[in-house]
């Protein structure tokens, strides 16, 4: 878990001064915070809140490109 956190850490450094960006950070900091102890009914809730996320970031951004290797 301390890998995603320190992920997330740096890249809300990274995304200084863009409001919308530093929300979604904020929204997966959360996330993996309330994970550390979660029941396993939290853990469903959060497992929701994970595909809404995924959910929106396909409907904002499309869906990722495979990655294409030369």
């Amino acid at each position: 878990m301390d890998e995603y956190l320190a992920y997330f850490l740096d890249l809300r450094i990274r995304l200084r001064g863009r409001p919308e960006a530093l929300a979604i950070v904020d929204r997966c900091l959360a996330i993996i915070a309330r994970a550390e102890a979660a029941s396993a009914a939290e853990m469903a809730n959060l497992e929701r809140e994970v595909d809404a996320l995924r959910t929106e970031l396909v409907a904002r951004f499309g869906t990722r490109t495979p990655l294409r290797v030369h």
